[in-house]
């Protein structure tokens, strides 16, 4: 069994489709619970949303009880653009495993993300220009590596593949090119934490394994009760807001009185919740939205992503849904965590990062999550024509 510990849940999902792609038997647990019968074990945390210090808690006690079911190795999936509380992940991880060495490959040439001397671009952009810059909870500042996970008491260096790497601290690797990408893999061993993108996890499992699937590429239809949550801070690009207007989807913007007072007299989230349930039970699919400009205020996106939770919640005690599509890795958690759902089974990947999952608390449910940052997959159609089709893989 190899073991996966994930920051945020779309990562999870993400490597959940990697382990599809050849072959394994996988599970995605929010917590760590069983690994009878299982090639790939997942756990799918929300460290990236916790503190620093909370952060490192949490990934040591997974990582505890992780080695107590002796797998082959623990990989650490990280953001792809090194988001969130990167070393001190790590730091917790090498010290439960009796690592000095952790080698965090980040980049993935397939997609556009280099590291090059340190510095990292997204289609020959640094990474300060991008979207990124926006993100509301870490704001990337600089395309440096070093600088964006920081520098305190730890060792943390920037190195080729072809130089010489050190027996300890935290080296994150350039690469430029596949071949890079593959030659990381070889210096990954029983004294090394491996880190990083899914990617680089890719790499790792094409040592072992023959690929035996591919991402589908077939039209997806999705069922007469579908629910999409649009949890993510990335703004909606003009193309992406017309496909969803061409699909017939009903949005349901989050009311402002809701998103801007925490004192919110208790009707407007109830009218909400009636608009959603009222548009599923006449066929219509639904998104749920978040779509306010000002978005200052402390805690305000924590306190939103639970509202949104709680909405949907609400909705399924009221809506038995075939389809739930959710995107954004923390508003994943949070609905999961409300609907009590600790275990979920990978049966499709729809495309890179998009995964089609199966829960046994809703048996009819299929659950389809994407990273924020991705597009939902153009062959997903939401029209109301189409029939459900239960996508068991």
């Amino acid at each position: 069994m190899i073991a996966v510990i994930a920051d945020d849940f779309t990562g999870a999902a993400e490597i959940g489709g990697i382990g599809l792609k050849y072959g394994l038997e996988v599970r995605i647990e929010t917590e760590v619970i069983d690994a009878s019968d299982v090639d790939l074990l997942i756990i799918a945390t929300d460290t990236r949303s916790l503190t620093a210090n909370e952060a490192a808690h949490e990934v040591a006690k997974i990582t505890q009880k992780l080695i107590q079911l002796k797998p082959q190795y623990i990989y650490k999936k990280l953001d792809s653009v090194l988001r969130g509380n990167i070393a001190e992940e790590l730091l917790a991880q090498m010290s439960a495993c009796g690592r000095k060495r952790a080698i965090v490959v980040a980049g993935n040439p397939f997609l556009g993300r280099i590291i090059e001397n340190g510095n990292y671009t997204i289609d020959s952009i640094p990474l300060n220009k991008t979207q990124f810059v926006n993100d509301p909870d870490f704001p990337v500042k600089s395309s440096s590596v070093i600088e964006i996970i920081g520098r305190n008491t730890y060792d943390v260096i920037s190195k080729s593949v072809t130089q010489d790497l050190p027996q300890s601290g935290l080296i994150i690797g350039n690469v430029t090119n596949s071949s890079e990408l593959k030659q990381w893999s070889e210096y990954i061993d029983n004294t090394t934490v491996a880190a990083g993108g899914s990617g680089f996890f890719d790499i790792l499992l094409s040592r072992e394994f023959s690929i035996q699937l591919n991402a589908s590429v077939e039209p997806v239809l999705t069922g007469e009760k579908t629910l999409l949550v649009s949890g993510s801070a990335f703004p909606k690009t003009r193309e992406v807001l017309d496909w969803m207007e061409k699909s017939g989807i009903e949005t349901k913007n989050m009311p402002e009185e809701v998103y801007s007072q925490t004192d919110f007299a208790p009707e407007y989230f109830q009218n909400w919740f009636e608009d959603v349930v009222d548009a599923l039970n006449n066929n219509q699919k639904v998104i749920i939205s978040v779509d306010h400009e000002n978005t200052s205020g402390e805690n305000r996106a924590l306190r939103v992503k639970k509202l949104v939770a709680q909405l949907v919640k609400e909705v399924m005690l009221n809506v038995e849904l075939d389809d739930l599509f959710i995107e954004g890795g923390a508003t994943t958690s949070q609905i999961l965590g409300e609907l009590n759902i600790e275990k979920l089974y990978p049966v499709k990947e729809l495309d890179f990062g998009i995964i089609q999952m199966r829960v046994d608390e809703y048996p009819n449910l299929c659950i389809t999550t994407k990273p924020g940052s991705y597009s939902w997959p153009k062959n997903i159609s939401f029209k109301n024509t189409d029939k459900i089709e239960l996508n068991n893989g």
